[in-house]
């Protein structure tokens, strides 16, 4: 699954579900963010840049200096057999500013003028 997200005609973000088979690929430098445990790869992406759980839904991670986001519909972090929670079902790659806190967009739109 491939979904684009716009908003009054502008890509906002792009968003990849987890493939079918395992011979699709979503790979972020050298890692396959559907094929690593959900867990492992946060820890792993902790390596390069900040990732936090989201605070509306803690199964789910932003990596925002990255601009990316990693969604799964809940966490069974110690069940394999459990795919959905295991693995994450979703990787979304935004915009600059898609992220932003209020205050951060406003900060943003000021340096641009």
């Amino acid at each position: 699954m491939i979904s684009i997200h716009c908003t009054r005609d502008m890509l906002e973000a792009i968003e990849l579900g987890r493939p079918s088979t395992q011979t699709d690929r979503v790979v972020f430098r050298g890692l396959d963010v559907f094929a690593i445990p959900a867990r492992e790869l946060v820890q792993r992406l902790g390596e390069y840049t900040s990732i936090q759980a989201d605070p509306d839904d803690p199964a789910s991670f932003v990596a925002s200096d990255l601009l990316l986001s990693f969604w799964r519909p809940f966490a069974a972090d110690d069940e394999p057999e459990e795919e959905q929670g295991y693995y994450f079902s979703s990787v979304l790659l935004a915009r600059p500013g898609y992220y932003d806190t209020p205050a951060q967009a406003a900060e943003r739109l000021q340096q641009s003028s």
